[in-house]
């Protein structure tokens, strides 16, 4: 006896598995007819019942562990509707915020973000994630040329392999003869509005170095080579990341003391961290010992807090900074 086999049952099953996770929340459940009427709205003439839905979402939540479809009886109706246990809507906003928040992305890598998070809602969320944003200055890059720079970088992080790349830094007068680099890459990372790339020193094996990851260009792997970073390695190597306040800056290293008014203990500690350990000074000021790069960049950060963050302590440190204002400023 030949078996009567269903052929349009995978595309039944996509169908209405389709419209409970774009349709459906906890909020908003979705009742067997309200499945069968988003059928018919899409053109689809297909016969669905609810032991069939069951079926399917029975299917579903067997195969897939990160999200799961919930089904509850109210009345005499079976109501469904889709939890995304991979990420939450805030965590998600938060995301989404932080990507147009940014100089370095184009318009067009932010809305294809936005598009990919609002499609792993339903659609009673999307409206969490729409955002509008008219660009002073629209960056020319090729975004795709871009992710498969970064694609190749990724690869060799992940097999332990060098890379050989060119450094495009941009100059007012042309250069030419971009030498190849060649580097153990430990990480990427997102910094001061900026994508970049952090290697291990090739003279020194503890000194780490950063690149913007869009003036890399032409990276390859470099098969034949190898190396490996231990946990202590890597945890060393980004506690060195926290310490670099400018990129391309000069200057080096030092321990500093600084005093400053309590008005601004927020911008401390979003410039050196939570682990600081201020003094009181006097009624409404306080001490502290960071360790930072010494440069321009980090006097004019001094500079703006318009006299509440003072260098003291050291006279060296003090006198440097003296002579960076005469030269400067006065």
């Amino acid at each position: 006896m030949q078996r009567n086999k269903d052929k349009y049952s995978f595309i039944k099953f996509l169908s209405v598995i389709n419209i409970i996770i774009k349709n459906s929340d906890e909020k908003n459940p979705m009742t067997v007819n309200d499945i069968k009427d988003k059928l018919y709205e899409s053109d689809y003439d297909f016969h669905i019942d609810y032991r069939l839905i069951k079926k399917y979402v029975k299917y579903y939540n067997e195969y897939y562990e990160d999200t799961i479809i919930e089904c509850y009886k109210k009345g005499r109706n079976d109501n469904y509707y889709f939890v995304n246990t991979t990420l939450d809507t805030m965590e998600a906003k938060a995301i989404v915020d932080l990507i147009y928040s940014s100089d370095f992305f184009t318009l067009k890598t932010k809305e294809n973000y936005k598009k990919r998070i609002q499609d792993m809602f339903s659609i009673h969320y999307h409206a969490y994630f729409d955002k509008l944003l008219n660009l002073h200055i629209e960056k020319n890059e090729n975004d795709q040329v871009f992710y498969k720079e970064l694609e190749v970088v990724v690869n060799a992080i992940k097999n332990h392999k060098k890379i050989r790349f060119e450094y495009h830094k941009p100059f007012l007068t042309k250069k030419e003869n971009n030498k190849k680099i060649e580097l153990a890459p430990i990480d990427t990372y997102f910094a001061n509005n900026e994508y970049y790339l952090l290697c291990q020193g090739a003279i020194d094996s503890q000194l780490c170095i950063t690149y913007r990851l869009d003036y890399v260009k032409n990276v390859e792997i470099i098969n034949d080579s190898s190396f490996f970073f231990s946990e202590l390695e890597i945890q060393s190597f980004h506690e060195k990341l926290k310490n670099i306040t400018y990129m391309y800056g000069e200057g080096k290293m030092e321990i500093i003391e600084l005093e400053f008014h309590e008005s601004v203990y927020s911008n401390i500690i979003d410039k050196f961290g939570k682990n600081i350990k201020p003094k009181k000074f006097s009624n409404d000021t306080y001490k502290i010992q960071v360790k930072n790069v010494i440069n321009s960049t980090f006097y004019s950060w001094i500079i703006g807090f318009g006299g509440k963050i003072q260098i003291s302590g050291n006279a060296k440190q003090v006198d440097k900074f003296k002579k960076f204002l005469n030269e400067k400023f006065l």
